[in-house]
């Protein structure tokens, strides 16, 4: 594809070389993947700028470079174009080199703090039983059809990964993609031109604020994800953030079909009649004049929420609620949500991902109707991340749970004693029952010897994550694995 077709003239501040006919290869932020006929965008990234690494792009064979800063050196053979901002141009760009992929799919995305993987897990799942062939993009890892794709760990890929990840979809026949639509995602441009059919607001609550600095600038980040969306928006009226949510689109998108859903008498799609158990949860919505009953294999009040999302979207896709009933009912368990560890113990354990207040505190919540004995509450906070949550999530486990045992989580650069220390200052004043083990799998130890029968150890904040990020680098852990060696070798199982 000509470069001339890439990038439109109204978009471009100043071009240099502009004479020379070149037809693009491939488009690439990262030098490293420059080919022969590449287009490099040269990004400014967290760590580094894509300006430094225009000649190693040159290098390796790149003959268009779109930049935003001045260089101090061009080559006669490159042809150079200027523009405002390259984050903006390189989904731009992608969108026009992959022919638009998202218009050949249902789009659908999920923002919200908690939430957004397990409700594309299970709308993917009903879309699947509704004979859909499904592409899905989240946290824990990339989907086409069967085959699983690592996403090294991003919940939005950049947006060139993301058009190519579509266009992959395309060509693999399938007719949907369901996907996570983070805040900083759509704060750094990775979801330009991503032709969303619909889109849905979970919840927000305390996380991220040490990119967006404020709940104001995060939640205006969601929002973002209205203003590209063509058919529905389902929104939780249960949240006051989602209250505003509904305003903003009927202000500034009138056309939009908005469903709202919640516990309360006002929401469109009502929830009632939930009975949550060891065994799942069982719900009823109330949605234009009809009652559906469900049955999840998950435990969780907030799974509740997840499914009724999952459930109204199919709809609006054309799955009958007959349908939606029979493939929620056979959902598995999301990894690292709200997941039981299968092990012969006279007592339960719970993984999940929570690593937010409002996560851990609707976690330790729903535990507690379960009536179990004594709640454990394992878990700790990132390090180089919002600090402002650290004492907050200690007062709601002190106050929630029986007994906390406060560790690690991904300490990274920080010094997870310090960590440690401003999670304790909270709990301190309104417990005593806690206890503090700096390394993970020593509190893991510790927490599943202290149980007695009848009580539910859960573990929150690692979920699905394979490795533990401190100052001495990465080492693999995997949450559950842990656990069932511990079990293992403390003799700990009945049998």
């Amino acid at each position: 594809m000509h470069y001339r077709d890439l990038i439109q003239e109204t978009e471009i501040i100043e071009i240099k070389n502009g004479g020379i006919d070149v037809d693009v290869s491939d488009v690439v932020y990262d030098s490293r993947t420059a080919v022969p006929g590449s287009l490099f965008v040269a990004i400014f990234g967290f760590a580094t700028d894509g300006h430094r690494f225009i000649e190693d792009a040159v290098k390796r064979g790149a003959k268009v470079i779109v930049h935003q800063a001045e260089l101090d050196h061009y080559h006669d053979d490159v042809v150079y174009i200027k523009v405002t901002d390259c984050r903006f141009m390189l989904g731009r760009i992608a969108a026009r080199f992959f022919d638009h992929p998202t218009e050949k799919l249902i789009v659908c995305g999920i923002t919200g703090t908690n939430g957004k993987t397990s409700t594309t897990y299970f709308l993917s799942h009903v879309l699947r039983a509704a004979s859909k062939k499904i592409a899905r993009m989240g946290t824990i890892d990339d989907q086409i059809g069967d085959t699983i794709i690592d996403n090294k760990g991003r919940t939005t890929s950049e947006s060139r990964d993301l058009q190519a990840f579509a266009a992959r979809a395309v060509n693999e026949g399938a007719d949907a993609l369901v996907m996570e639509a983070s805040s900083q995602a759509l704060d750094l441009e990775r979801l330009v031109d991503v032709d969303f059919d619909y889109a849905a607001f979970t919840n927000l609550t305390q996380d991220h604020l040490d990119y967006h600095k404020n709940f104001q600038n995060y939640f205006e980040a969601k929002t973002r994800l209205f203003d590209q969306t063509s058919k529905a928006a389902v929104i939780n009226a249960d949240d006051p953030w989602g209250q505003k949510l509904i305003e903003i689109i009927k202000e500034k998108h009138p056309d939009l079909k908005i469903i709202t859903y919640g516990t309360g008498a006002d929401a469109d799609c009502r929830i009632t009649d939930i009975e949550l158990s060891t065994s799942g949860s069982r719900f009823t919505i109330e949605y234009i004049g009809q009652s559906h009953s469900f049955f999840l294999d998950v435990i969780g009040r907030f799974m509740v929420d997840n499914a009724t999302v999952a459930a109204l979207i199919a709809h609006e896709a054309g799955v009958s609620w007959d349908d939606i009933t029979k493939a929620l009912a056979e959902a598995p368990v999301v990894e690292g949500r709200m997941e039981r560890v299968k092990a012969d113990l006279p007592f339960d354990v719970v993984v999940d991902y929570a690593h937010s207040p409002d996560a851990l505190e609707n976690l330790l919540k729903t535990v507690r109707e379960l009536g179990p004995n004594r709640i454990i509450c394992v878990f700790g906070c990132g390090g180089d991340r919002d600090k402002g949550k650290r004492p907050i999530m200690g007062d709601i486990s002190a106050k929630c749970a029986d007994f906390t045992v406060i560790t690690s989580d991904n300490s990274r650069s920080e010094d997870p004693e310090i960590i440690i220390d401003e999670i304790e200052a909270a709990v301190k004043p309104i417990t005593d029952q806690y206890t503090r083990v700096t390394d993970r799998r020593e509190a893991t130890v510790k927490a599943l010897h202290m149980a007695m029968p009848g009580d539910v150890v859960i573990f929150a904040g690692k979920g699905h994550e394979k490795t533990e990020t401190s100052r001495n680098g990465v080492r693999p852990y995997y949450e559950k694995d842990v656990i069932l060696s511990v079990i293992d070798e403390e003799n700990l199982s009945n049998s």
